[in-house]
């Protein structure tokens, strides 16, 4: 009995500490950092430029900057599955990782050995996933977190510059691209085995497009003088439209924070902001009017980061922050380099 008693004693006060430490995590829940990636051009040290935040954009470091990997490359576009692993693509077919949240990045052999290409655009499904494109028709795609690659036919793409690629599921991306005067769209829905064109109505592919995103079963493909294309039934029907901008506006960046409320990023110093899916659009002006808004990801409603570059000579590249849904921006840094992308992680 004394063994007993003293038995009972001990799961009884290991029951109490689960109990609370259960109680505890229940009512104070934990809130994700903040944390936030920038991609940037070569600057005056001969390095390209990657920007990390850990307090919602407040305050930035650089990573990299003498790191041989980084060396005369100019990074395009960034993307953070977790605080520790960050990919990023740039100039001269080079692919970049890290997997201490950018203490170290390494280079990642590509599939083809063609320094000329100018990778654009990253994305990442299913954390192990990952699409890449840029110029030449180049798609990459690796589905055990870039062990392994494959290198899709640049012919089927007719060489085209592919400036936007996005995986909805591992089967089923979206590219588009153009050749300076026309648009092309092209999907998949058998990860890559099989490729369709898309030829929207009214000739819209006139049209040059710049990138695609999603949610849920929202689809938009976005590019040049504020055109774009929709679908809210997965890719099934489309409709065409545009945003009433000044001086008809490239889209550069859009992103969804849901089926309803999408965030771009435009050229002439513009953000413009819709709650409806495209019905309205609400017109957001920075201080500086010599700006083209490049990239841009949201935290929530109201808090969001974008980067922009100017105009003129000297280069320079802009980091600014909303926290009242766009009604202010605020430039929070600037940078001698030509910044292109940014990222939240995209959990």
């Amino acid at each position: 009995m004394k063994h007993f008693g003293f038995l009972f004693s001990v799961i009884m006060i290991m029951m109490a500490i689960v109990f609370n430490s259960c109680n505890k995590d229940d009512s104070v829940p934990s809130e994700r950092k903040k944390c936030a990636w920038v991609a940037g051009s070569i600057d005056n040290t001969g390095y390209g430029m990657i920007l990390y935040s850990d307090d919602g954009g407040e305050n930035w470091e650089r990573q990299g900057e003498g790191n041989p990997s980084l060396l005369g490359i100019d990074v395009e576009d960034i993307w953070a599955v977790d605080e520790q692993t960050v990919w990023a693509i740039g100039t001269k077919n080079v692919i970049l990782k890290t997997l201490d949240g950018g203490k170290n990045w390494v280079q990642v052999l590509a599939p083809a050995n063609n320094p000329g290409t100018q990778l654009s655009s990253i994305c990442i499904v299913n954390q192990t996933n990952i699409w890449i494109s840029g110029s030449g028709g180049t798609v990459y795609s690796s589905t055990d977190n870039g062990n392994t690659w494959t290198r899709f036919d640049p012919t089927f793409f007719n060489s085209h510059f592919i400036q936007g690629i996005w995986a909805i599921t591992p089967q089923k991306v979206y590219v588009a691209g153009n050749d300076q005067e026309r648009g092309y769209i092209f999907c998949t829905t058998d990860g890559g085995a099989t490729w369709d064109s898309i030829s929207p109505s009214a000739d819209y592919n006139r049209h040059s497009w710049i990138g695609v995103t999603s949610n849920k079963n929202t689809i938009v493909i976005y590019g040049r003088a504020s055109h774009y294309i929709a679908s809210t039934d997965g890719g099934i029907t489309w409709k065409n439209d545009s945003v009433p901008t000044g001086g008809g506006a490239d889209i550069n960046d859009l992103m969804m924070l849901n089926p309803e409320t999408w965030w771009g990023a435009f050229d002439y110093n513009q953000f413009y902001l819709t709650n409806d899916g495209g019905s309205v659009w609400i017109r957001q002006l920075t201080v500086n009017n010599t700006m083209f808004m490049f990239g841009i990801d949201a935290w929530d409603s109201q808090f969001a980061l974008a980067v922009s570059r100017n105009s003129g000579m000297p280069l320079r590249g802009f980091i600014l922050k909303t926290v009242n849904g766009g009604t202010n921006w605020e430039v929070k840094q600037s940078y001698s380099s030509r910044l292109s992308k940014i990222t939240f992680i995209k959990q």
